[in-house]
């Protein structure tokens, strides 16, 4: 398209975190851009639930209300930030799953998410929230709502979904394991290490411990996971009698899924996250291996690569 795309703070914020652990430096700008988000984020608990649809007379119109009243008439709107790992978390499942999408930035700095005409869409007044302009401009917010509402549009044959119920109850489960676990409390550990307003070492330690401990039941589903796979692939046997380590199977490094054997939002859900954990100290090559190679496969899916660098489906 033009060269004007628009390219995630979330990407360049991130670009200092090397998977390998080898470079741990971070630019001034990635933590100014982490840093906002993370202060404007903390005040989105006092959002008001303001509902001005029983009001008679609307509020002036902003930049919200103005893109509210032309909005388009097919697609989907899905409003985030530029530093919101949520809100790319979204549009990496918009993208696998080939949705026609726009995203608007909201300007935390300037509370657009404050705004009533937003708060009407999403009462929590926090990001990402999305609307379906096929299905009578429904709005859908909390992201793991909109990762199980995104399975349902795409169908019963989604291919990041499953058919089958045992494994739709076990996807679900891994989505708000990282929705209401591990993301709280990677966001609590930013906070309390870089934003808070008095150093309180207790606080940092306490989500740090929690974060390496929600780690480790992933890592632990991983490497089942990864030893089901050698002992059914490989023709060696010594590895079933475990005389052989498992490091030497040719099936090693092969990717490994949370949920069957196929990749699904289960796994994607968690890669926007997998980033920003090296910030609060947790190394994931060295400490979660498996998590580590998990990322790492994942993060060379075109269509990962192409929503962290903030393409739409109109982009080229």
């Amino acid at each position: 398209m033009s060269a004007s795309r628009p390219v995630s703070n979330l990407s360049t914020a991130l670009a200092s975190v090397q998977l390998g652990g080898h470079d741990r430096s971070e630019s001034g700008e990635a933590y100014q851009h982490q840093q906002q988000t993370f202060e404007a984020e903390d005040e989105l608990h006092n959002a008001h639930n303001t509902n001005f649809g029983s009001q008679k007379t609307a509020p002036p119109l902003d930049r919200i209300g103005h893109y509210r009243q032309n909005m388009p008439d097919s697609g989907i709107t899905l409003f985030s930030h530029r530093s919101a790992p949520n809100g790319f978390k979204i549009a990496i499942i918009l993208t696998e799953l080939g949705f026609k999408f726009h995203t608007v930035y909201l300007d935390l700095q300037r509370q657009e998410n404050k705004s009533p005409y937003y708060v009407e869409l999403n009462p929590n007044a926090r990001l990402p929230a999305i609307i379906d302009h096929d299905n009578k401009d429904v709005s859908v917010w909390e992201s793991g709502a909109i990762v199980l509402y995104l399975c349902r549009l795409a169908g019963p044959q989604c291919s990041l979904y499953s058919d089958d119920l045992a494994e739709q109850a076990q996807i679900d489960s891994w989505i708000f394991f990282q929705a209401t676990g591990l993301a709280p409390m990677i966001g609590q550990a930013l906070h309390f290490r870089y934003f808070h307003s008095e150093t309180i070492d207790s606080a940092v330690a306490r989500y740090v411990a929690e974060v390496r401990r929600l780690y480790s039941v992933v890592e632990m589903r991983l490497a089942e996971k990864r030893e089901q796979l050698i002992i059914e692939m490989d023709d060696n046997d010594t590895f079933i009698l475990g005389t052989t380590p498992l490091s030497e199977s040719k099936f090693f490094d092969e990717p490994v899924w949370l949920v069957g054997d196929h990749c699904t939002v289960a796994d994607l859900s968690f890669v926007t996250w997998n980033h920003v954990v090296e910030r609060i100290g947790v190394n994931l090559q060295d400490d979660f291996p498996e998590v580590y190679k998990w990322t790492r496969h994942m993060m060379r899916r075109p269509g990962v690569v192409r929503a962290l660098s903030g393409l739409e489906s109109s982009d080229e």
